[in-house]
């Protein structure tokens, strides 16, 4: 919004036919006075009647005045306060005490500003307020403002303008619909009542409770408040915004959603700077992914979103980073995701469980479309652990490791750089159960494994392979995993709600220091 919008209108209504003091109406010219019993007791004044009342000077082409004080004003009525305001109407009556004006059909309010146009208005003198009902239009030349309403209402005494039913105000630039406002001329701040949608070129606002400061075009949204621009909707209890650096801040249960990207962003705190793309939200904050036939739900001390040149999102997530979804969980200090390029990155200690499958080292990548992973890699100290059997896991590890999925199921591995692999091979027995054989220990510079059903079913050694097969009886505990061996199922997030719990650091024991 720019420049003080209904700030034309402050001499709306108010047409100053009062002072303090009380004054008798004083007729100045009729071209014939008439008194006829039998047609009115009331005294007739026909023919380019003036006469004046407190300090406007007023004109009609017939008037009546009754026995009891009251004065009625009969066709083209017009009202001129000073060189700035005229009010035309086809009828005007004034209480036999002066305490109220009352104005009726084809009524025109102007000034050097703005021209108001109604069908019924009434100015009480003594509370000082002027009132227009039955529907009333504002329009403003200084900054091409047109407001309408089923009421209005001024009071001088509080410089307060009040709008009430279907309020529309329409700007060039905006457009704001609300069921009350509320207008102060001295702070040149508006409030909103009730439900009020306020409309730009390309974006929109939404409050049921607020206020605008026209002057440093600044506003608050409160009550289901939501601002959308372009694709981006935030909502929450409360938003502050500043049209000048089109940057707003969300107070409780934030909602930040991108409907090209198909996300949505929860929190108690956040804020969208609409001008550079970016976002923020913290406290409970959670991500949730929608894809076709699922979603996934992230959670992380702390969201951002930022727009690249060509308007893509990036989402940065830090720190206690932990993600669900019915196929797919993980656990980070911090992720990174780019639309652009559909890349998924990992850092600090993260961990990926894909079905059976958990995989840990220092850096995972991963690019994903629609949910499901496409690729992996895994950046020094890699490994790739699946359990056989209770106490039996298969293990696949080296320098890097890539892994190429099918409906997020591990179908192929290659592993680059000191390849190591433990695995227990099976056969199915006479009854059907499957039976371990054996353990295999290989190491080969580079491996590739094919695997089906949590199975590997199928082992290349591409460079200087070594390896053997041996009986489970014939090795030990210690020699059944390999260096760097973690399971962890315990911090598995099993449901969305399991992205919150973040296991405490561990108390360091004291035993056995002097």
């Amino acid at each position: 919004m720019k420049r003080p919008f209904l700030l034309a209108i402050l001499s709306v209504i108010s047409v100053q036919l009062v002072g303090q003091e009380k004054k008798r109406l004083e007729i100045l010219h009729a071209d014939e006075v008439v008194l006829d019993p039998q047609i009115s007791d009331a005294q007739r004044l026909l023919g380019n009647v003036q006469f004046k009342f407190r300090e406007a000077f007023m004109y009609c082409d017939s008037a009546y005045r009754h026995p009891n004080g009251d004065f009625d004003a009969f066709s083209n009525v017009r009202i001129n306060q000073g060189d700035t305001l005229r009010l035309f109407s086809d009828f005007l009556h004034i209480d036999k005490e002066g305490r109220v004006a009352e104005l009726r059909e084809s009524i025109q309010l102007k000034d050097q500003q703005m021209i108001l146009t109604t069908e019924s208005m009434n100015y009480d003198f003594d509370q000082e307020i002027a009132s227009y009902f039955g529907g009333g239009t504002i329009i403003s030349s200084e900054n091409n403002n047109r407001l309408s309403s089923e009421q209005g209402f001024y009071d001088p005494s509080s410089k307060f303008f009040q709008f009430r039913n279907n309020v529309v105000l329409k700007n060039p630039e905006y457009t704001v619909e609300s069921d009350t406002l509320r207008y102060s001329s001295e702070a040149s701040r508006a409030f909103f009542y009730g439900p009020t949608n306020i409309y730009f070129r390309d974006s929109e606002i939404y409050c049921e409770n607020g206020w605008y400061d026209s002057d440093q075009d600044v506003c608050q949204f409160n009550e289901n408040a939501m601002i959308r621009n372009g694709a981006t909707f935030m909502k929450g209890d409360s938003i502050f915004y500043s049209g000048t650096t089109g940057r707003g801040e969300v107070f409780r249960n934030v909602e930040i959603r991108d409907t090209t990207s198909n996300y949505l962003i929860l929190g108690q705190y956040g804020w969208h700077n609409e001008k550079e793309g970016n976002s923020l939200v913290t406290d409970q904050a959670e991500m949730i992914q929608i894809f076709e036939t699922d979603s996934l739900f992230l959670h992380a001390d702390t969201l951002t979103s930022r727009e690249d040149s060509l308007r893509r999102q990036q989402i940065y997530a830090y720190h206690k980073v932990k993600f669900f979804k019915n196929d797919l969980q993980g656990k980070a200090d911090s992720l990174t995701y780019f639309q652009g390029d559909s890349l998924l990155s990992m850092f600090g200690d993260p961990i990926i469980w894909s079905k059976e499958n958990q995989i840990i080292g220092d850096q995972i990548n991963m690019t994903m479309s629609n949910g499901k992973i496409n690729e992996m890699h895994v950046t020094k100290n890699s490994m790739i652990i699946s359990q056989a059997n209770d106490n039996e896991f298969n293990q696949i590890k080296g320098k890097e490791t890539r892994g190429f999925f099918k409906n997020n199921t591990l179908e192929v591995v290659f592993v680059y750089g000191n390849g190591q692999i433990i695995y227990f091979p099976t056969e199915v027995d006479e009854s059907g159960q499957k039976k371990t054989i054996g353990m295999n220990n290989v190491a080969c510079s580079d491996i590739r494994l094919d695997i089906k059903d949590n199975d590997i079913v199928r082992v290349s050694l591409l460079n200087r392979p070594s390896g053997l097969l041996q009986p489970l009886s014939k090795t030990d505990s210690d020699e059944q995993v390999l260096e760097g061996f973690y399971w962890n199922t315990e911090d598995r997030p099993q449901k969305r709600t399991d992205i919150f719990i973040w296991p405490e650091p561990q108390a360091i024991s004291d035993e056995g220091t002097d």
